[in-house]
């Protein structure tokens, strides 16, 4: 059987309908209620005769039926001239209500015998009635309009990009519009944050596209000039040709190395890294990216050494996320690390619900300027800081794109921790690293970085 299916222009007429005959139903159902109530209170308060009760409640019956007829007429009415104006809408009800108590009137002026004077007289009152509901319904209209329009115009400014545009609340004569104020401005706040962040992160997306495009235009510029120069037997010496060699594996590890931050960051973002949680300790993590890094900073002639305080609980940590994390602050230390110079990795208890990392060094320090800012996607700050820094040959596998930073933030507040840095050292930081320098090197001047964080223990 072949199913017909309405257009939605044609349903909403018969949906009209249906509501229509609902509410009429309904109308009904209260009116006959009403009249077998006013029917018993009639009997119980004035115990009349049972033929005045018969046309009470013939009576009553026809007033009820009236009112449905002027109320569907007015439902009608209002559907077929479309009233779009609030202050039309709410004059509607007072003259609805005052033509239903004329029915009522009218008919029990009929079932007691009144006289047409006194029906005609009640009548004018009940019109006077009427007109001074109309002027304050019309008064109580129009504030509300009013009402109503400065929302309009706060719509109007948000939506042409006004976003910090806020409605005052605390002067709307209706309690739910002084509510309706309060959630538009919390939406509008909500709007002006949304579009704050898109703008930053459109801005830092620019940032990492133009570092990126820099960081692969280099290493492949030299590459493809070294490999230039083999082929065309420009270098055809073995030396010449193996420091050509090792300078392109160095150059494809940065290569390698980018690429790896990139994916990593968009997963990030996307939020489509998830967390591997393990129970482990610290220690294991920290013994192992020291053992890593130790033949980079015994090259960069820097001393590298650990301590993890005893005690320490294991925690529920994704190793390999948090091995990254180790691996970033150490790459920076090492990047910003002068020769003859120290790190030194430590984890302690902070708190009793979370675990202190710190990476401290006897680098050159960031500037107070660029402090705030070094966990932020492209970061580069002062030359000292980058690949192209105090320790930076080619064979250290750091990208320079400023990544390393931001992916550690990411990682780290993904496990519900936080991360940030300090520099100058203070004196008790300082203390930790003094010891680890040479001794005609202790009484040197230094600023030093710590790169810290924490991690929960708690889970």
């Amino acid at each position: 059987m072949e199913t017909i299916r309405q257009h939605p222009a044609q349903t909403w007429p018969l949906a009209r309908s249906r509501r229509r005959l609902r509410i009429a139903a309904r109308w009904l159902s209260l009116t006959l209620l009403v009249v077998v109530l006013t029917v018993a209170a009639f009997i119980l308060v004035l115990h009349p005769p049972a033929g005045h009760v018969r046309d009470m409640a013939f009576y009553l019956a026809l007033a009820g039926l009236g009112s449905l007829v002027l109320g569907e007429g007015a439902l009608w009415a209002a559907s077929a001239a479309r009233f779009r104006n609030i202050r039309l809408q709410l004059a509607i009800p007072p003259v609805l209500t005052a033509l239903v108590i004329a029915c009522t009137v009218i008919a029990l002026g009929q079932a007691m015998f009144l006289s047409s004077d006194d029906t005609r007289l009640l009548l004018i009152f009940l019109a006077f009635a009427v007109f001074v509901a109309l002027a304050l319904a019309w008064s109580i209209a129009s504030e509300m309009a009013r009402s109503i329009a400065r929302l309009e115009i706060a719509a109007r400014r948000i939506a042409q990009g006004d976003y910090g545009f806020r409605v005052p609340d605390d002067n709307f004569s209706a309690a739910e519009l002084s509510r309706l104020a309060r959630w538009f401005n919390a939406m509008a706040a909500n709007v002006q944050e949304a579009f704050a962040k898109q703008h930053t992160a459109e801005s830092e997306r620019r940032q990492v596209l133009a570092a990126v495009s820099h960081d692969l235009r280099t290493p492949l510029a030299s590459i493809r000039a070294m490999i230039e120069a083999i082929d065309d037997g420009v270098a055809t010496d073995p030396a010449t040709v193996r420091r050509y060699q090792h300078t392109i594996r160095a150059e494809v590890r940065r290569l390698a190395t980018l690429m790896d931050e990139l994916f990593e960051l968009s997963r990030l973002d996307s939020g489509a890294l998830k967390l591997e949680y393990e129970r482990l300790g610290i220690e294991d993590l920290i013994s192992d990216a020291l053992e890593a890094f130790h033949e980079q900073a015994a090259q960069a002639g820097v001393r590298l050494e650990g301590s993890v305080a005893d005690g320490l609980p294991p925690i529920m940590i994704d190793p390999r996320q948090i091995s990254r994390i180790l691996a970033n602050l150490l790459q920076n230390a090492l990047s910003a690390t002068p020769s003859g110079g120290a790190i030194f990795i430590r984890a302690r208890q902070a708190q009793p619900d979370a675990l202190l990392v710190e990476v401290l060094d006897t680098g050159t320090g960031i500037a107070p300027g660029d402090l705030p800012h070094i966990f932020e996607r492209t970061y580069r700050g002062e030359v000292s800081r980058t690949r192209n820094g105090a320790n930076s040959d080619e064979h250290a596998p750091a990208s320079g794109a400023g990544l390393g930073l931001a992916i550690a933030r990411g990682i780290v507040e993904l496990h519900g921790g936080r991360i940030w840095a300090v520099s100058p050292l203070p004196t008790d930081l300082r203390a930790a690293l003094i010891p680890l320098l040479a001794l005609d090197r202790q009484s040197e001047p230094f600023a030093g970085t710590a790169l810290c964080f924490t991690l929960p223990s708690d889970r």
